[in-house]
């Protein structure tokens, strides 16, 4: 008995091994050295998900040439005149999914927000846990 009982306990806290989950590539636009702690905590707990991170709006142009993602994470109000959603309407392939953050609440940016053509969600900052890993969840399971 207590040898099934250590086998089962085993089982459950030994995660799949990477090698066998599908991976995602993650690119995360966050000019705030807080927020994309926070991102950075949160996506650590999906091994699925392979983040990039960038601060400006040139280092996110060179990622989305160079590489193929299938999930970005953006802040809206960034550092200069274009916004993260500027930059993501930019973006060719629509079957990338696309989670906005942004401390700001405006009718402009929802606006924007709306006209973007993929699959899509918005999050208030500061945000909250529960709801980003809810988002995450959404698009993993969509994906696999």
């Amino acid at each position: 008995m207590r040898c099934f009982l250590s086998l089962a306990i085993f089982v459950r806290i030994t995660p799949f091994p990477t090698e066998i989950m599908k991976q995602f590539k993650c690119l995360v636009l966050e000019d705030s050295l807080n927020d994309q702690l926070s991102i950075e905590m949160l996506l650590i707990q999906y091994p699925e998900i392979t983040p990039i991170y960038v601060s400006s709006c040139q280092a996110f142009q060179h990622e989305i040439a160079n590489n193929h993602f299938n999930l970005i994470i953006s802040d809206i109000r960034l550092q200069g005149i274009l916004t993260g959603i500027d930059l993501i309407q930019r973006v060719k392939d629509t079957s990338i999914w696309v989670i906005i953050c942004s401390a700001f609440d405006s009718e402009t940016y929802d606006e924007q927000y709306h006209s973007l053509t993929f699959t899509k969600f918005y999050l208030q900052k500061p945000f909250d846990d529960f709801t980003f890993k809810k988002h995450i969840e959404s698009f993993l399971c969509a994906k696999k």
